[in-house]
């Protein structure tokens, strides 16, 4: 069953959960910290918060690989075969690869290949014909799930995001609120612009979208970045400068960010003067401090209505949490 449900999707893998029993059922008893270094300490809470989707995570992989496992075994009964035999007696006999096919793989890889791949032809039609037979496990395995269409029910966890939201657009009634935890020296964070805007343009006034700072202690320019932003936030412009710090050719350093406040137009002498008093390090730094809180440890991270998503993740998993917070409002 393991090796069947690694087939369709990595996700569905089986992943040892002893190791986290204790971290989902057992009561939270330590009220001291769990940790010190200096003046800085850790609480359980903190911990157990960082946890909550990779606790998640755990759950539904497992959910999945027993609602996968009950299929089979009613698919089975059906076919009056072992569920261990199902997807075998489904998809066939797998055909081996052509000379053909065992030349072109050759050909193509022959520079990873000990030899240039000379005498090994036997040893790669073996290796064809497991991925053969892992692809049409894999297409059993996704047509059984679309015959019986099972239905995963269990919730992500949900946040409670404070702060301020002064960097937002977008109508504050909406029915979703992004926030973004983001560092503008992170490339990642600058490809998830693009869904980003893909996302407003595709639900318009239903999203609004608010900005949370967080560079990474490895990225030494991003602090100055957003303190930049916030000094083009005094000034009305903070979503066009938020713009062009993100585009692929801007540059970080003190001089630039300088640049960049003229590009959008700002009052030159007050921006210059708000960004070398560091007067927003506070603002900054307060902002990362929420965001270790909520257990963000990497960018971009975001919290659609407190459902946390990490990372540069396609337009389509954003629309799967969104279109499941626009259908839950409905129901209220």
């Amino acid at each position: 069953m393991n090796r069947l449900t690694h087939r369709i999707n990595p996700r569905w893998s089986w992943m040892p959960l002893g190791a986290v029993c204790l971290l989902l059922f057992a009561p939270v008893v330590q009220a001291e910290p769990v940790a010190k270094v200096g003046s800085w300490s850790l609480s359980l809470e903190e911990v157990d918060r960082a946890l909550a989707v990779k606790i998640h995570e755990l759950r539904e992989t497992k959910i999945r690989e027993m609602v996968l496992e009950h299929i089979l075994t009613v698919k089975g009964a059906e076919e009056k075969v072992d569920p261990e035999q199902v997807v075998e007696k489904l998809m066939g006999k797998v055909p081996g690869p052509s000379e053909t096919e065992v030349k072109e793989f050759i050909k193509k890889n022959k520079d990873q290949l000990p030899n240039n791949g000379e005498g090994l032809e036997e040893q790669i039609k073996e290796h064809l014909l497991d991925e053969a037979k892992k692809e049409a496990e894999g297409k059993v395995l996704t047509k059984l799930l679309q015959q019986y269409d099972p239905e995963i029910l269990l919730k992500a966890p949900r946040f409670t995001v404070t702060g301020p939201e002064d960097l937002s657009k977008g109508d504050v009634k909406a029915p979703v609120t992004i926030i973004e935890f983001s560092d503008f020296e992170c490339p990642y964070c600058r490809r998830a612009q693009v869904t980003l805007k893909k996302v407003q343009e595709a639900y318009g006034d239903k999203v609004r979208m608010v900005f949370r700072h967080y560079p990474l202690p490895f990225h030494t320019k991003a602090p100055k970045a957003s303190e930049a932003a916030q000094c083009a936030a005094d000034q009305g412009k903070f979503w066009p400068m938020h713009d062009l710090l993100f585009e692929d050719k801007t540059n970080l350093d003190l001089p630039d960010l300088k640049k960049a406040a003229k590009s959008v137009g700002l009052d030159q002498a007050a921006f210059d003067k708000c960004l070398e008093s560091g007067k927003h390090g506070t603002r900054v730094t307060a902002d990362l401090t929420d965001g270790k809180k909520l257990g963000v440890t990497g960018t971009p991270t975001f919290f659609i209505n407190g459902v946390r998503v990490v990372g540069a993740q396609p337009f389509e998993k954003f629309k799967s949490v969104i279109d499941e917070e626009l259908k839950e409002k409905e129901k209220k």
